[in-house]
């Protein structure tokens, strides 16, 4: 077993290796770029990451081989490992880029590979030694029987079929049912109630209930004493089947499985961890940005169920055969179009069906389309929104029947738990200088007229005011929800304003929120590396110029569509950072490339989180 204490944490600086190698009779931890070996030194926090790492490379592992990117691989010696303990990831027409995963010794893999819920069940209720004498069934004992000199046999034991789990032929089974809880925990995952019960009962008739695997205190303790039970249930079980020897084994490469003093260099984990760490971003921008807004995504590493959410809807930009130079097919790692900020929030809003009183209208002319909802951020603020859809007529009811039959309704609110369906408009008056991340989420949500236009490449007062004219009919007469309700304070006597006065406000929302493209690559490297004075040149052949070439390509594309000309085209570049409590990303500044191109540290754990979701 894995001995945490004396595994050594370091990040390797010359080469992009993440897992378990040997260096000089030293177990060694390497941590991805971007770590500080320092912060790992602990027990715990050596088995947390060692976990984390666990759980992501078995993620990509799966991604890589549903794809039908793996297979055996040469290791140094150049001899093929038929057992699969090296694999090569090799993508089609790719050249390879030397990616290669290590499972020479894989304590763990050995249990969780052994796991099958209805032999661990029928092997629990397998029939066994009891003394319970069966008179009807005695004939078929009579082999057994030991004659005594008047003739009479004598039985001492029957195999019979059991109703409970008796604990001496089955105890293998309890014992693997207690090292794969113990596994499992540190995983985060579940096991089945009735294996639990198995493992708990090991655990207290055999361990006790302050020992743990994991304990830094009981670990070597732990183990010594499952040692010397597997050995105690070894001897003492007298039927040794096929089934028995499988968990047996898996149990004792668990708790037995040392490296041999000859074994050096990469024990488990990747070689080239670089496209590990893309296929974490690039998951998580897929997971976290809204589909239309992802005009461009490298998908290699990406699973098939995240690339389908990604493609669910139309790109507001097609960017189909955009990046071909030379007849050269280019592959920028992501292009996202952005407004506000990247990524969406998980935000879920609670609506309220309202009334309102005006004199002798009631409800904007039949047109029942108030709510009320907190506003974000401010706890005891309440705002009043109109929300409409094409072809509402009056009298036909509060538009909360209709999203009703979309959204959940608690205590009579609506949860607004995602974008609304695009026949459905909003509207309420914004104050650009209160608002924050939260309420422009929530425009998004309900289709704030403001940020329809948005989507729609509107981005000057002139454009949103053909936008009003042309889609919503705005303003014109009293025959539809926009201009008797949602915009009546703009349109109808005597509350009646200039309709200018609401483009006017568009105008400084424009000014508060902004948008444009973000051409995205995920760099497996540190902000630092662009300092140094002697990889500065590399750097701008290998890195920079390509971005400039993006960009270029990118503003073709653009100018022939000619809807979003006027917006800014950005790269980003994602380094690795550990995990703190700041946002997922967080820019750097002072780098070599400032004004061209934006630095971010991207928080490893929230993008971790959202890899193994």
């Amino acid at each position: 077993m894995l001995n945490f204490h004396e595994l050594q944490p370091v990040v390797n600086d010359k080469y992009s290796f993440v897992g378990i190698q040997k260096r000089d009779s030293q177990i060694q931890l390497c941590l991805p770029r971007g770590f500080d070996p320092a912060v790992f030194d602990t027990y715990n926090n050596k088995c947390y990451i060692f976990f984390l790492l666990y759980k992501i490379l078995c993620q990509f592992k799966n991604i890589c081989n549903l794809k039908g990117y793996l297979q055996s691989a040469a290791d140094r010696d150049g001899v093929v490992r038929g057992d699969g303990s090296t694999q090569e990831i090799s993508l089609p027409d790719v050249v390879n880029e030397g990616n290669m995963l290590y499972s020479k010794l894989d304590n763990i893999g050995a249990i969780l590979a052994a796991y099958d819920e209805l032999k661990i069940l029928s092997l629990a209720y397998r029939l066994g030694i009891t003394e319970k004498v069966d008179y009807s069934q005695i004939h078929r004992f009579l082999h057994r029987a030991v004659y005594q000199n008047n003739g009479a046999a004598y039985i001492d034991a029957m195999t019979l079929p059991r109703q409970q789990v008796q604990y001496q032929s089955t105890d293998i089974v309890a014992m693997y049912c207690y090292i794969l809880w113990e596994i499992k925990q540190q995983l985060d995952e579940e096991i089945p109630p009735e294996l639990q019960v198995l493992a708990e009962d090991f655990k207290h008739r055999y361990i006790g209930a302050e020992y743990s695997l994991f304990h830094e205190e009981y670990c070597t303790q732990t183990v010594d004493i499952l040692k010397d039970a597997l050995e105690l249930i070894k001897r003492s079980t007298p039927l040794k089947d096929d089934d028995f020897w499988q968990f047996h084994d898996a149990i004792e490469l668990f708790l037995y499985g040392e490296l041999s003093q000859q074994d050096e260099g990469e024990i488990w984990g990747i070689k080239n961890f670089h496209s590990v760490w893309e296929s974490m971003c690039l998951t998580y921008l897929a997971k976290n940005v809204a589909p239309e807004n992802i005009l461009h995504l490298d998908g290699r590493y990406i699973a098939d169920d995240v690339l389908a959410l990604v493609n669910s809807k139309p790109k507001i930009l097609d960017l189909t055969d955009a990046f071909i130079i030379n007849g050269k097919q280019l592959m920028p790692d992501a292009v996202v179009y952005y407004v506000g900020s990247y990524f969406r929030q998980n935000n879920v809003y609670h609506l309220k069906k309202s009334y309102a009183w005006n004199g002798a209208l009631w409800n904007d002319y039949s047109y029942e389309t108030r709510f009320t909802c907190q506003k974000p951020g401010k706890k005891y603020t309440v705002i009043d929104i109109k929300i409409g859809y094409i072809n509402q007529f009056p009298q036909t009811g509060h538009t909360f029947v209709e999203l009703e039959k979309i959204y959940p309704v608690i205590n009579e609110e609506l949860l607004i738990n995602s974008q609304l369906p695009e026949n459905f408009y909003s509207f309420w008056e914004i104050d650009v200088n209160e608002l924050n991340s939260s309420e422009f989420d929530l425009m998004f949500k309900v289709n704030h007229v403001f940020c329809v236009a948005l989507r729609n490449g509107v981005f000057t007062p002139d454009k949103f005011k053909y936008f009003l004219r042309i889609h919503l009919d705005v303003p014109v007469d009293r025959s539809n929800v926009f201009n008797s309700s949602l915009f009546r304070y703009y349109i109808v006597e005597p509350f009646k304003k200039d309709i200018d006065d609401l483009v006017s406000r568009f105008a400084d929302f424009i000014q508060k929120v902004s948008c444009g493209f973000r051409i995205v690559d995920i760099k497996y490297l540190e902000p630092e590396d662009f300092s140094i004075s002697n990889n500065f040149r590399e750097l701008k052949e290998r890195s920079i110029r390509k971005q400039f070439v993006y960009e270029y390509l990118l503003q073709q594309r653009i100018e022939s569509s000619g809807k979003y000309k006027d917006l800014e085209i950005r790269s980003d570049f994602w380094f690795p950072s550990s995990w703190n409590d700041s946002d997922v990303l967080e820019e750097t500044i002072n780098n070599s490339f400032s004004g061209y191109i934006d630095f971010n540290n991207v928080n490893f754990a929230a993008i971790a989180d959202s890899y193994l979701k």
